[in-house]
This record gives C-alpha cells, structure tokens and sequence, in this order.
C-alpha cells in the first residue's frame, strides 16, 4: 500500500506542491496513518471476512521525503527544459570533491529507486577515476 500527499488546484508551482506534500507526509501522526490503513482494508476486504482487529498484527510506516525530490522531466508543462543542464543544483551537487561523490535521489532530482542506484553506480565510477 502506498500513498502520496498531493494538492491540486491551488495554484502552486510544482515546487511548491512537493514542499506541500513533504510537509503533509511528516507532520501526520503514524497513529493517523495506521487508522487509515486499518480503514482502507477494512474497506476493501471486509466482504472476505477480513477483521483488521484480529487480521494485522502489525504496520510499518515508512516515511520516504525524498519520494518528493523535484523532478525537472515530468514538468515540462511548468518548465522549460535548457541545455546547459550546469544551471540545475542537482547537477552542481553531484560534481565530486576530492574523495567525496554523492549518490541519491536528489542529485538524479528524481525520486524513483532505479534513478538512486544509477547515481550510486555514477558515483561509485567518479571514484575509480583517480583524483589529482
């Protein structure tokens, strides 16, 4: 099960829709959160017989921020798309320095899992390359 916070239709900017919703996720109480798990599958599962009192034993509640890291690609109806790719933070973030390489979701500004191990497999390979 998942789900994300999101505002629609207030006139926010896409950044402003993600600090919006990275905000929601972490101000919630997890006892909030667990009610309403119990509730959606009482909801769905109730004609099965499923009792969330006797059926879950137990939730984990994963809070995952990054899951809102600004992705420039899907909003290409807000922004423009530029060629010079050095003007992006995540893409100044992510220059090594020294022995240091950063890998995660935020330097591929992009909160998906395949982009955080492809930074990581990047950042691994900068570290190969040997430092002057």
């Amino acid at each position: 099960m998942f789900r994300y916070p999101h505002s629609n239709n207030l006139g926010l900017t896409a950044k402003k829709q993600y600090r919006f919703a990275r905000h929601e996720l972490q101000s919630t109480s997890v006892e909030k959160i667990e009610r309403e798990v119990r509730e959606q599958l009482a909801s769905l599962l109730a004609d099965g017989g499923f009792d969330p009192a006797k059926d879950i034993v137990g939730i984990t509640v994963n809070r995952w921020a990054h899951g809102y890291a600004y992705d420039r690609c899907p909003h290409a109806l807000f922004e423009r798309l530029y060629d010079d790719e050095e003007r992006y933070p995540h893409m100044q973030a992510r220059k090594p320095f020294g022995r240091i390489s950063v890998a995660n979701a935020d330097s591929a500004a992009n909160a998906m899992l395949e982009s955080a191990v492809e930074q990581a497999y990047r950042a691994v390979n900068e570290l190969a390359v040997p430092h002057t």
